[in-house]
């Protein structure tokens, strides 16, 4: 999802959604979760970029996951685990 823009990122949410099953699926994402690299993002991949939970929040829901969890690791990456329901 990193080096996605929102609009790619909104379709394959949408995708994972349709193939997950509804009562007890699950989408996990391991992605960077801040600003840290937001200028290199933006100089080496076409529409990639860097997101802090406001806007993970924002494509997470429209790719029809309301329901998350932004987990926290020692390194730069987060999981994100996303629920349909």
């Amino acid at each position: 999802m990193h080096d996605w823009g929102d609009e790619d990122c909104i379709k394959i949410l949408k995708n994972c959604k349709k193939a997950i099953p509804e009562k007890n699926g699950k989408v996990i994402i391991a992605d960077v979760t801040g600003l840290v690299l937001d200028l290199v993002m933006m100089a080496h991949c076409s529409g990639g970029k860097e997101r802090d939970e406001l806007k993970w929040k924002k494509i997470l829901e429209e790719g029809g996951f309301p329901h998350f969890n932004i987990i926290k690791t020692p390194s730069l990456f987060s999981i994100i685990e996303a629920y349909p329901l």
